[in-house]
């Protein structure tokens, strides 16, 4: 975990934010990269930078199961096998330590088949539709 109290993190968020900005597009535009550091810093997102890419991460709480989400998930893909390696760990080491019953993320198609080896898979679908000018279409 990145604290944003940590030395080097203004300087690894810095280096993150193109990667960061990639994936909230891909992800459907909800929030900004402003949006995302608040959440850091509120403690309520966790960053992990890893090289030529970061992560975010949080704790998402239902009524019967609390599961780690991997919120976003941005990186050079000429580092994508090892870095998903080591966000993959991550994931797991901050489910362990927040006392989550498992992990969880919402994307686009293809991650069905690269989270396979992992031991992921398919659970659900998520459809969205953008109304007019409030949902810039």
């Amino acid at each position: 975990m990145m604290s944003n109290t940590l030395e080097g993190f203004d300087e690894a968020w810095t280096k993150s934010t193109p990667f960061i900005e990639k994936a909230l597009k891909e992800n459907g535009a909800e929030f900004t990269v402003e949006d995302v550091l608040r959440e850091v810093q509120d403690e309520q997102a966790i960053f992990y930078p890893v090289t030529n890419g970061a992560a975010i991460f949080t704790v998402a709480q239902y009524p019967q199961r609390r599961l780690l989400r991997i919120w976003l998930y941005g990186g050079k893909t000429d580092t994508g096998r090892a870095n998903l390696d080591v966000i993959m760990q991550a994931a797991d080491y901050f489910a362990e330590k927040h006392e989550c019953d498992g992990v969880e993320l919402t994307g686009r198609k293809g991650w069905e088949k690269v989270l396979h080896p992992y031991g992921y898979k398919y659970k659900s679908v998520t459809l969205s539709k953008d109304l007019g000018e409030h949902g810039n279409g």
